[in-house]
């Protein structure tokens, strides 16, 4: 290129430039800001890693689908992933509840922590039930674990007598929790599956008295259950206060 086209070249890009206007490079003070940008970029990135490492501390059992509680503890449904000692989520609940209510649960507590005590008591039933003892509930031994659960007829209620007091002396709303038993005490605590779902809850009525149906799910607990029509449910009720 000659000094003239050179010249007209670089007048050219003089007029296409803002005034003012420099590379990121001329511009300490933008190089400056980019910097400190970038740093804050990293920090939320390691702050988010950090959380999500402490959340189910259990190595086998650390990860899966659900929200993160107040207390750091997957709300998680059971079944979602595996668990193992030192996790804790509204899963870990629902199996203390399964493990007190089909009798393997001695010592375990009705909370959302997996403890040496839940530990113990599924080594147990994987001893009982021929599977590898090592304390994990994994796919295998939570089917097995949910095959003690009895399976029963169920039907629902609640049109109708919604505003009413049930039996235990609960007013019944379209939100309201529970199941009906014929013989059970009144806030007896049982968990509740169909389909995958679960549900832990109290009976707070009588019933049922159509079907030859054992069990009466309010409306709110069916729903939450996705059971529409007289079906078999299983149900494990908890054999201590708690």
């Amino acid at each position: 290129m000659d000094e003239r086209s050179y010249r007209r070249l670089a007048a050219t890009d003089n007029l296409n430039r803002r005034p003012g206007d420099r590379s990121l490079g001329s511009r300490p003070d933008r190089v400056a800001l980019w910097a400190v940008a970038m740093a804050l970029v990293a920090m939320i990135a390691a702050a988010a890693s950090a959380h999500a490492q402490g959340s189910g501390s259990g190595g086998v059992g650390s990860g899966g689908g659900g929200d993160v509680s107040a207390s750091g503890c997957l709300n998680s449904e059971f079944g979602s992933r595996t668990l193992a000692l030192g996790d804790c989520g509204d899963d870990v609940t629902t199996l203390n509840w399964i493990l007190n209510g089909t009798g393997y649960g001695r010592g375990v507590g009705l909370d959302a922590d997996f403890d040496g005590a839940t530990e113990s008591s599924v080594q147990q039933f994987q001893q009982t039930s021929g599977l590898a003892s090592d304390g994990v509930v994994d796919k295998r031994t939570r089917q097995s674990l949910v095959r003690t659960m009895p399976k029963r007829k169920a039907t629902w209620y609640g049109p109708g007598f919604f505003g009413h007091k049930t039996a235990c002396g609960k007013s019944l709303r379209r939100k309201t929790l529970g199941v009906a038993h014929k013989r059970l005490p009144c806030g007896t605590k049982v968990v509740v599956r169909y389909k995958g779902n679960y549900v832990r809850t109290k009976v707070i009525d009588r019933g049922p008295y159509a079907f030859r149906a054992k069990w009466d799910l309010t409306q709110k607990t069916a729903r939450t259950l996705g059971f529409e029509v007289t079906d078999k449910v299983r149900v494990a009720k908890i054999k201590k206060a708690a």
